[in-house]
């Protein structure tokens, strides 16, 4: 495997445990990861059925390091694209996630996720696609304030309600 594909699976795998520990505290989240890293996927690394306002949720807790909104209970699915990396999310990298939704248009809302912040390209193209659907980008500082707000539950402690005695 190269160095870059590496970086890309862990970046995935790492994003996907994040997701998956935030499913242990919310209950209405599903994390589905279909493919290997290597494997050609149009642009999914990580699908979710999540709650609609799940994005309204993790945003508040991005701006205000916590969040008060309860999650619906209507759900739907979201597409994530994964970009790990140490630099900021330049303008064509930006415009590949975003030429990626017509491929997928059976995901109600499309995150990237990755690079220290997005240059002033990359917003205005991420700005531009809410034309098209919704779409976010959340930062690596962005996922580190979200996996604060959930910290992870030792397998040992999962089932606190004892349903599975």
């Amino acid at each position: 495997m190269s160095k870059n594909s590496e970086k890309g699976r862990k970046g995935e795998l790492a994003v996907t445990a994040i997701f998956s520990n935030l499913g242990v505290h919310e209950p209405s989240i599903e994390v589905i990861r279909a493919n290997t890293t290597t494997t050609p996927e149009g642009g999914v690394d990580i699908a979710l059925k999540c709650p609609h306002n799940l994005s309204q949720k993790l945003d508040e807790i991005v701006v205000r390091g916590e969040s008060t909104t309860a999650l619906s209970n209507a759900q739907i699915d979201v597409r994530i694209q994964v970009k790990n990396y140490t630099k900021p999310i330049n303008k064509a990298v930006a415009q590949s996630f975003i030429d990626e939704i017509s491929k997928n248009l059976t995901y109600a809302e499309h995150w990237g996720v990755g690079g220290t912040r997005l240059t002033k390209g990359a917003q205005e193209v991420i700005d531009g696609a809410s034309k098209i659907a919704p779409v976010k980008w959340y930062t690596a500082p962005d996922i580190a304030k979200i996996q604060a707000n959930y910290p992870a539950i030792p397998f040992t402690d999962i089932n606190d309600d004892k349903d599975g005695e």
